[in-house]
């Protein structure tokens, strides 16, 4: 098993090698349904109360499966920004009247002297120290334009997800708690509103044990490859009468708002 004493998460080279690895094929494994895609991209658009005047930052926005989403929704003024450490991922952006595509990790970004009305961070704080947390929080509600908003995406740390038992239990232990983050957000200044979204999904069993090996989530990088052959024969032994498997995959959303 590997060595949780440092937390694979915030290993940046590790991070970066995962993502460049999954930069052709991300979108295909992230994209269970156009439902699930609608779905997630109107409620970030509902929560952030978008406009088309709003100048809107993606940080951390992968390959921007979910800003080409929006901005489809949202059909914005000024270039939508798309900022990620991994240059591989933001190749999968090729309209540059619509993104501005920044190669940078979020902390840096997040220190440059830019406004924003309205910034989503999705599913990346895992990526970041304790520490680093709290420093990009405190770094974006000074990004934001009074009345600006902030909508930071993450999981719960007990998740529905038909894994194999020992990522189930490394996501728990990793995951950072939403209520330590609610607090932040208070703490610098926010006035903050935290909400789970529940998405119900149905995905085929083949294409399922396609993502847990191809290591969808940066979870199951820390496993081996031996560890994820073990973990899939569990899913197939746990579900052998089923060829969809049906779960809920909950989201929790900090919102906060900076109030003049």
């Amino acid at each position: 098993m590997a060595d949780l004493s440092v937390n694979f998460y915030q290993n940046k080279e590790r991070v970066q090698n995962h993502y460049q690895n999954l930069s052709q094929n991300y979108d295909d494994l992230w994209t269970h349904s156009a439902d699930f895609m609608q779905f997630l991209s109107k409620n970030v658009s509902v929560y952030l109360d978008l406009k088309s005047t709003d100048i809107f930052l993606d940080l951390g926005c992968g390959t921007g499966l979910f800003a080409k989403e929006i901005s489809n929704l949202i059909k914005f003024e000024n270039p939508l920004v798309c900022a990620d450490i991994s240059a591989d991922m933001l190749t999968q952006l090729s309209d540059s009247r619509k993104y501005e595509c920044v190669v940078m990790d979020a902390i840096a970004f997040s220190a440059l002297p830019r406004s924003f009305d309205k910034i989503l961070v999705k599913e990346m704080i895992h990526h970041l120290e304790q520490e680093q947390q709290k420093c990009l929080i405190k770094n974006l509600f000074d990004r934001l334009n009074i009345n600006g908003q902030f909508l930071l995406i993450l999981l719960p740390q007990k998740i529905e997800y038909p894994l194999f038992e020992a990522a189930l239990l490394r996501h728990q232990k990793l995951q950072p708690d939403y209520k330590l983050l609610a607090a932040e957000f208070e703490r610098v200044g926010f006035q903050t509103e935290v909400n789970f979204v529940p998405y119900p999904l149905s995905i085929s069993k083949t294409k399922y044990l396609r993502m847990v090996e191809n290591r969808y989530m940066s979870l199951l990088s820390s496993f081996s490859d031996r560890e994820i052959e073990a973990g899939i024969k569990e899913i197939e032994h746990k579900y052998c009468d089923r060829e969809i498997l049906d779960f809920n995959d909950t989201f929790v959303f900090i919102l906060g708002k900076k109030c003049g």
